[in-house]
């Protein structure tokens, strides 16, 4: 590990000497300015730090360094990034960058400050100006402007020593002042140069008498402690980012369509193959376009131009379905107007319960933990939405032995078809065996959740095939009906092949927005872990949307239909991570490659709740359900399946429960708990199990120790979330005789964390609209560190492990995590993953209906056979 430098002989700066130093004469001096120093302090500790690891390439610094040079090296032309077409545009900034091209454009002297809570989109509103600048559509006093961009991470590290950094900033502002107000200098936080030695205060000077011309930038915290209240701020006019309309009406955050992140081309790789392939443009195909504006007067002239024919609008947003030809693609691409186009790609179905999951055990609750008396863990209250082929509502399993279902509400997105009944056999399964109450066999078959409500949403049509399109309304009507039915959990045993990057595929913005309001999505992993012919492993198969990383993704394990969890193995079908979902853009291709499944659980041979004798499944595949399984009617009778689409209601059940205990949870810290307490499975690997395989009773031991009368969406980082008196459970659970530890830890993209203080003290990663890996931070070379978002006393981990059984940690190394940082996967077996395939399967990509992997069919057979083992009866 790096150290911090030492004051040497030739009078080098070492941040420990410079800032006891100031924090003496600060002290005596003007205690205010201490405090305002401190993130300062941070900020050189990082970067000295980092100059001990590059110190060769940080000498060339020395001696002088020429304006010119300096403004080469350490600044970036937004101005020409837009001539090149590498900026994107963003209407939902419109508004920040008005007002910026005015004060701009203005006699005054003052110059702008862009402010945002923690400084995330300034350069999203700079860029939008040079692009302006580049159209022309500008006022004529900004007209052929350069823009610059200091790089400040760059001109730090390049420094030695705290004079040699004032010597760079000093020699930018002076290349920038040669210009004469050709040049508009952007400096991302401000503050940090004005405490850059002597040529702070040249800087300041250059600005309050017009020689410079800059965009300064600040987070809010940073410009109340040193700008606001001291004679600098009448040198700037505040300009703040996301205020007003766009400011969450509900808690004051930004709303999820403002914090999109689009990323690479706006088109998806297989639309850009399909133009390839097809040169006429005259080929026809249904797309989802996220536009900036769906109103947009333009945007509209362009589709009718085009012979563009809306289909559908997804709700109220901005998202719609349209049918155009191939040759549309390039004016809506080069408008201006839209944030991402892909295909309307097929979406499919993906195939002794409570004991085994460590849920039985867990159904009685004892007065105590903040309670007044004893209750039953049960789902009672909380509402689910299963988007699946529809729930046969009529099922003993839903009713609970009276006339009145749980099933609350059923509505159907199938194009041209109103019924909600489950015509293909699939959606009735899975709900089952999320809240099935069936008493038939002494409540052999009961569901998760047994008095969970059921919000029965249908996408998938009689032969288990659906569209984005329609999962997406579907997702909608859940974000808009989400307090009407108290909609906590949605399950989504469905999914499409990965194909655009998480930040661009409209499914995972979709699952994205109801993180934001409170409800956790878990979603299956998929069927694709193995080559259907050979056997042979397979990686990189993880299903859209489980590519994202605010949902719970689940993969299958094995459970040989015991109760013990001794003899628990890997379903050989399961997908594996990493992700390889990505995009593209001018320096090549780039993959997601993040670390899925979260977590598995028992998908193999699940006997579970049986549709109507006249679904799709049972009529062609009679062998599902036997004369055991069948009894007088079907309203009573039980079938087969598997697949991970049967292991995730396992985990969205246990999900209901952790809600039931306590609604005060964030969906986050739900799946924090299910990661944290699941049990690592020996001789498996992290992309295989994530962090291991589902343990209700743990998660729940857990939970009922925390508090019930705090809101955790606005809890402060660092609080402890337990109850006075109690304490954290010792991290073991005992099923059927077998006794295994807690992974204690959780994923974060490309690495994972673990320590007691991720169940003890609230991190602010846990916060609706937050994720894990926004508690990551990533350095120019790649390597990961935690960030402020998660609190201390955690460990950061940088390997992808084969699991001994043991805590999250325990094992070897299949691959370390700066593989998956980069663009290339390589994993231990020799099995290469490129472009989100197995090479040589046989998989197409670029067909007209978006993507057709050529073992899909044979992925289907999971749901009718699973793996050839012992199972439930």
């Amino acid at each position: 590990m790096a150290q911090l430098l030492i004051l040497g002989a030739d009078g080098e700066l070492s941040p420990n000497a410079y800032f006891r130093a100031l924090g003496n004469e600060m002290l005596t001096k003007n205690p205010s300015l201490l405090r305002r120093a401190i993130s300062l302090a941070l900020l050189y500790s990082f970067i000295f730090t980092n100059v001990v690891a590059a110190g060769a390439f940080a000498s060339d610094t020395k001696g002088s360094t020429s304006n010119s040079s300096a403004i080469t090296r350490f600044t970036t032309d937004l101005t020409q990034l837009g001539r090149d077409g590498r900026l994107r545009e963003n209407l939902n900034l419109e508004k920040e960058t008005l007002r910026l091209i005015k004060v701009l454009g203005g006699d005054d002297l003052r110059q702008p400050v862009l402010i945002d809570e923690k400084g995330e989109n300034q350069e999203f509103v700079v860029e939008q100006l040079a692009m302006r600048i580049v159209n022309g559509s500008v006022d004529k006093k900004l007209a052929d402007l350069t823009l610059l961009k200091l790089e400040t991470a760059t001109l730090f590290s390049s420094a030695m020593t705290k004079k040699e950094v004032s010597a760079l900033v000093d020699a930018v502002v002076d290349g920038v002042v040669a210009k004469n107000g050709k040049i508009i200098l952007f400096v991302d936080e401000i503050t940090n140069l004005f405490e850059a030695g002597n040529a702070g205060g040249k800087l300041i000077n250059n600005i309050a008498s017009g020689k410079l011309r800059i965009i300064g930038g600040s987070s809010k915290a940073a410009y109340a402690a040193k700008i606001e209240n001291t004679e600098t701020a009448k040198l700037f006019e505040r300009i703040d980012i996301f205020s007003g309309s766009n400011a969450n009406a509900e808690n004051g955050r930004v709303s999820p369509e403002d914090r999109r992140n689009y990323r690479g081309d706006n088109v998806s790789p297989d639309l850009r193959q399909m133009m390839a392939d097809d040169p006429s443009g005259t080929k026809r195909v249904d797309v989802i376009l996220q536009a900036k504006d769906a109103e947009n007067g333009v945007l509209r002239a362009i589709m009718s131009q085009n012979n563009v024919r809306l289909k559908d609008r997804i709700g109220n947003t901005d998202t719609l379905v349209l049918d155009l030809p191939l040759s549309a693609l390039n004016d809506l691409s080069t408008s201006g107007l839209i944030n991402y186009v892909s295909p309307d790609r097929e979406i499919k179905s993906l195939g002794h319960l409570e004991t085994t999951s460590g849920t039985a055990g867990m159904r009685s609750q004892p007065s105590g933990y903040g309670r007044t008396s004893a209750y039953s863990l049960d789902g009672s209250g909380v509402g689910v939405a299963v988007i699946d082929s529809g729930i046969y509502a009529a099922q003993k399993s839903f009713n609970d032995g009276t006339l009145t279902s749980r099933v609350v509400y059923s509505q159907s997105f199938v194009s041209g078809v109103s019924s909600t009944e489950d015509d293909y056999g699939h959606g009735t399964h899975v709900a089952s065996i999320l809240a099935g109450s069936a008493s038939r066999d002494t409540g052999a078959y009961q569901g998760i959740a047994p008095k969970a409500n059921l919000v029965s949403l249908k996408v998938l049509n009689n032969l288990g095939f659906g569209t984005t399109s329609s999962l997406l309304s579907a997702l909608d009507w859940v974000k808009n009906n989400r307090t009407t039915y108290n909609i906590r959990v949605v399950n989504l045993s469905l999914g499409t092949f990965s194909v655009d990057t998480w930040t661009n595929d409209p499914l995972c913005l979709a699952v994205q927005d109801l993180n934001y309001y409170g409800i956790l999505v878990v979603t299956a992993a998929g069927n694709n872990g193995k080559n259907f012919l050979t056997g042979q492993k397979i990686y990189g198969q993880v299903h859209s949307p489980g590519n994202d990383p605010s949902v719970l993704t689940v993969g299958a394990s094995n459970s040989l239909g015991t109760d013990s969890r001794g003899d628990d193995t890997m379903a050989t079908y399961s997908s594996h991570g990493p992700t390889r979902s990505y995009y593209d853009d001018a320096t090549g291709r780039h993959f997601d490659n993040v670390i899925k499944p979260d977590i598995v659980a028992p998908g193999n041979k699940i006997v579970a709740a049986k549709a109507k004798s006249t679904s799709t499944l049972v009529t062609l595949f009679p062998t599902l359900t036997n004369s055991t399984l069948n009894i007088a009617g079907d309203d009573n009778d039980m079938m087969y399946l598997s697949g991970t689409s049967m292991s995730t209601p396992m985990a969205a059940g246990a999900a209901a429960l952790l809600f039931q205990m306590n609604p005060k949870l964030t969906p986050t810290m739900v799946k924090m708990l299910l990661e944290y307490s699941a049990q690592p499975l020996n001789g498996v690997n992290m992309l295989e199990q994530g962090t291991g395989q589902l343990n209700t009773d743990g998660a729940i031991r857990i939970a009922r120790t925390y508090k019930f009368d705090k809101d955790f969406d606005d809890y402060a980082k660092g609080n402890a979330m337990l109850q006075s008196g109690q304490s954290i459970p010792t991290a073991s659970t005992t099923i059927a005789g077998h006794t295994f530890p807690w992974a204690q830890g959780i994923l974060a993209n490309h690495v994972y964390v673990k320590g007691t203080n991720l169940v003890n003290k609230f991190n602010e990663t846990y916060q609706n609209w937050y994720w894990f890996e926004d508690g990551i931070n990533y350095n120019s070379a790649g390597t990961p560190s935690l960030d402020g978002r998660f609190g201390g006393g955690l460990t950061l981990g940088t390997n992808v492990l084969w699991s001994n059984g043991t805590a999250m940690g325990g094992g070897t190394v299949l691959m370390a995590s700066g593989v998956l940082v980069g663009d290339g996967v390589l994993v231990g077996d020799g099995v290469l993953v490129g472009d989100g395939v197995l090479v040589g399967d046989g998989v197409l990509v670029g067909d007209g209906d978006g993507v057709l992997v050529g073992d899909v069919t044979m992925a289907q057979t999971i749901l009718f056979g699973g793996d050839n083992t012992a199972a439930m009866r």
